[in-house]
């Protein structure tokens, strides 16, 4: 990962360093965000970041169903 932290859950992470702690390629990710709700945050028309947090939570939801 390109930036430090103190907490997991407290990181903003990039398009990149998701996809590579995921284990899967972008269009995975650009299909998980369109089809499944899988949340990020756009910063431009092409730039997204994903607030571990979110990512976390969201990972957990899936989990259950």
């Amino acid at each position: 990962m390109t930036q430090e932290f103190q907490r997991f859950e407290d990181a903003v992470l990039s398009e990149e360093d998701l996809c590579a702690l995921l284990g899967i390629d972008k269009k995975v990710l650009d299909d998980l965000r369109r089809e499944k709700g899988f949340p990020a945050v756009r910063l431009t028309t092409r730039a997204r970041v994903y607030l571990a947090d979110e990512v976390l939570a969201w990972l957990k939801q899936q989990s259950r169903r």
